[in-house]
């Protein structure tokens, strides 16, 4: 523990973890490889099927968020506790910081309205209300939401209660919409579009494919190995393997039975979102390989080299998520230069993986003359003002 001093606040906090902060940025360069071979949704606007698309999704679709979503309740468990340990109660100002976070959010989808940082933000709320309960309760919630009993419920409501209206999931409609102001509208109409419209279709996804309760499932997942200092600990590397090849064996019988499973469905939507149940059943196996992997070699001597080169990255994650928008929404949206029409998975897939690396530069040289970057500073002053750790 060390203690900093500033004129707003005092208090005693954790060393960084290295290893957190290096997976951070692990994960915002799958979720940036992911943007750019998805043209920044454009891709579902002409989709080019094939192997580049395959591979990526695979690797990182669905699971780079998550493995956000797991740190944002880790990161939550940090600040919180540095306070508690303080005698400080920090829960007020963290819903303070994360309203901020929901701001930043609401601002960063009138350019890109696949924004996640405004689900992060609202889905906090649980971690914040639910902080002081026990470790078997907070389990159990995880537990719920991994599993994804809201899903499974809704599940059963379309078998039961199957409507004809309501076949096929309103999302698709929806993000058809946004797809082509994406592809045809002015700067200004696109503003003016994701203001609102724009916001319908992102949120119908998150609720109707099941997105919404793994993302909360993940954060109290990462709430918990806070709790029992995952991070901060030295595991035996048997341990972990067993864990990811139980994780891995789990995700082949689940890969068998999802078919089978959404056929004992005859309703459409039933079906549809049975499968959809598999689908994130199947992600969450994949994120816990790839922890699991990340940790082992992380521990070795080469691995914590290469992978401690992500950390710099992590420490600027608000940043950098907003920046690649600024810059890449104009130059794959229509009021740009089109480039979802023209440049290519391939392409594209080459030019993320140029362009990460120069982020990673970008970020080693920052955090050698910057404690926080650009917006986590803003950030940060603005969660702080007014506040005195001392009451």
């Amino acid at each position: 523990m060390r203690e900093i001093k500033s004129k707003e606040f005092t208090a005693d906090v954790r060393e960084r973890i290295v290893v957190a902060d290096a997976l951070r940025g692990f994960a915002l360069m799958g979720l940036f490889i992911v943007h750019m071979v998805e043209y920044f949704e454009l891709y579902w606007y002409k989709p080019e099927p094939g192997w580049i698309h395959n591979l990526i999704f695979f690797i990182f679709g669905g699971k780079a968020y998550g493995l956000f979503a797991l740190l944002f309740g880790l990161s939550f468990f940090i600040i919180l506790d540095n306070y508690r340990q303080r005698g400080v109660d920090f829960r007020g100002r963290f819903l303070w910081r994360i309203t901020l976070l929901l701001v930043f959010g609401y601002l960063h989808s009138l350019l890109y309205a696949g924004d996640i940082l405004q689900l992060l933000a609202l889905c906090g709320i649980l971690l914040v209300l639910c902080y002081r309960l026990p470790v078997w309760a907070i389990s159990g919630l995880c537990l719920f939401f991994l599993l994804q009993v809201p899903q499974i419920l809704i599940i059963f409501y379309h078998s039961v209660f199957p409507s004809e209206a309501y076949e096929q999931p309103a999302f698709w409609e929806l993000m058809g919409n946004n797809f082509r102001m994406f592809a045809h509208g002015s700067l200004p109409e696109l503003i003016h579009y994701n203001a609102f419209n724009g916001q319908k279709g992102k949120w119908a996804f998150f609720i109707e494919t099941g997105r919404l309760w793994n993302i909360i499932g993940l954060m109290f997942c990462g709430y918990l190995l806070g709790r029992f200092a995952f991070f901060e600990k030295v595991h035996k590397k048997s341990v972990l393997l067993i864990i990811a090849s139980a994780a891995a064996l789990l995700f082949f019988i689940l890969k068998f039975t999802a078919t089978p499973f959404a056929a004992l469905f005859s309703q459409k939507m039933a079906a549809w979102a049975a499968n959809e149940l598999f689908n994130y059943y199947l992600n969450s196996c994949v994120i816990v390989v790839e922890l699991m992997l990340f940790v082992i070699f992380f521990q070795t001597h080469l691995g914590g080299k290469i992978l401690s080169a992500f950390a710099p990255a992590g420490k600027m994650t608000l940043s950098f998520y907003i920046a690649q928008s600024v810059i890449f929404v104009p130059l794959y949206y229509g009021f740009g230069l089109a480039w979802y029409d023209s440049l290519g998975q391939a392409w594209s897939l080459l030019l993320g993986i140029l362009c990460w690396l120069v982020q990673m530069f970008i970020a080693m040289w920052y955090v050698q003359h910057r404690r926080y970057g650009p917006l986590e500073w803003v950030w940060r002053k603005l969660t702080f003002i007014g506040f005195q750790s001392g009451k």
